[in-house]
């Protein structure tokens, strides 16, 4: 006797469980979208859409305030009205969602290191660009190793150095130039990431002179730890080739190449035993350890091979398999004249100069060579 009455009570039921995901989904997609649109800069790039969503957040609002006086679930999702206006209110939402997926896509192209930041907070980045100081936070999403910039104090749109922070220690690398952050976020980015190459490679070209004439520990001071680094290679591929040049003809060098680099390996080691002040100058010598580890080992079994061939030269695979580092005045890469070639077998790649930081280093073995 009441199953047509439990038949339209389920029907009900449905018809109200279906309104209720779709409501869920606009709210979802609202959620989203309104802190983009109602304000920020995304908003004045993107006229249309936020005038198109200013109309969908009137709709939207008025609904919440006719659900908020119904206080049924039922009655509230039977209303014919609700029921065509979410469809309408989904479709025009899912509208301005694709044209800010297509607005993103601009930003990404224009600045690509944008592709590895996710969209929320890609949002949050773009809806804060016309404040240089909001960038702070995300600068380690976009570059490896800034942590933050340096603001001039009297005027905030020019930024003179970045940082990286290790902890309660932090490096800091002045820039060349002086940027200028103004205009959209990702042309001043894109400025910033030029600067930082432009400056490092500067430093590379002063680290590539003075790695040959200074004291080491005076040269290992006065160069922040990618250029002490850097440095330390330039002057043992500068060694080995010398060395290999010259080993037909003066059967000592090989030897006396070999206690050269065994001795640099000595005096760094010695450092680690002396107070060094910071965590990241610790971590600076300790990483120098690690790679001269290598460097040594590689010149051993050169020596080694020189004595059972008696015959061994520069354009031998034993080396030329090897990774060389050299400063090279008479190239020149992206950023002009001159240019930091690395040399692996036959190839040979240019230096991108990409802030690193200073990290530890993996110690390397015949499996991570």
């Amino acid at each position: 006797p009441f199953r047509e009455e439990v038949q339209q009570k389920l029907t009900e039921l449905s018809d109200t469980t279906d309104t209720l995901e779709l409501w869920v989904k606009v709210q979802m997609l609202w959620t989203s979208l309104e802190s983009v649109f109602m304000g920020g800069d995304i908003a004045k790039q993107m006229p249309l859409e936020a005038k198109k969503f200013a109309k969908i957040d009137k709709d939207w609002i008025k609904i919440m305030a006719k659900a908020a006086e119904a206080r049924n679930v039922v009655l509230c999702c039977s209303n014919e009205l609700l029921r065509n206006t979410l469809p309408v209110l989904y479709a025009e939402l899912e509208k301005c969602q694709k044209s800010l997926e297509g607005y993103l896509e601009q930003k990404r192209n224009r600045f690509p290191r944008f592709y590895f930041v996710s969209n929320p907070v890609l949002l949050l980045i773009l809806s804060q660009g016309s404040d240089p100081l909001q960038m702070q936070p995300y600068y380690e999403k976009v570059f490896d190793s800034i942590s933050k910039v340096k603001h001039d104090r009297t005027d905030k749109t020019l930024i003179t150095a970045m940082h990286s922070i290790a902890g309660v220690d932090e490096e800091m690398i002045p820039f060349s130039n002086t940027v200028k952050a103004v205009g959209n976020i990702e042309e001043w980015l894109g400025a910033i990431e030029k600067e930082m190459q432009l400056t490092l490679k500067s430093l590379c070209e002063k680290c590539a002179l003075q790695c040959l004439s200074m004291p080491l520990r005076d040269f290992i001071d006065s160069n922040c730890g990618q250029f002490a680094l850097l440095g330390i290679q330039f002057s043992w591929t500068e060694s080995c080739q010398d060395a290999l040049d010259k080993c037909r003809t003066s059967k000592s060098i090989m030897m006396e190449t070999n206690k050269k680099q065994l001795g640099v390996l000595q005096e760094l080691s010695s450092w680690c035993l002396q107070d060094l002040k910071t965590k990241m100058n610790r971590t600076k010598i300790e990483t120098l350890v690690t790679i001269q580890v290598h460097q040594r080992d590689v010149f051993f079994d050169l020596t080694k091979t020189f004595k059972e061939r008696k015959a061994l030269d520069a354009n031998d695979f034993e080396w030329l398999k090897q990774a060389r580092f050299y400063w090279r005045p008479n190239a020149a890469d992206k950023h002009g004249p001159a240019a930091c070639i690395i040399s692996v077998c036959d190839v040979d790649f240019k230096y991108s100069f990409e802030y690193l930081g200073c990290k530890e280093r993996l110690v390397i073995t015949p499996l991570t060579d």
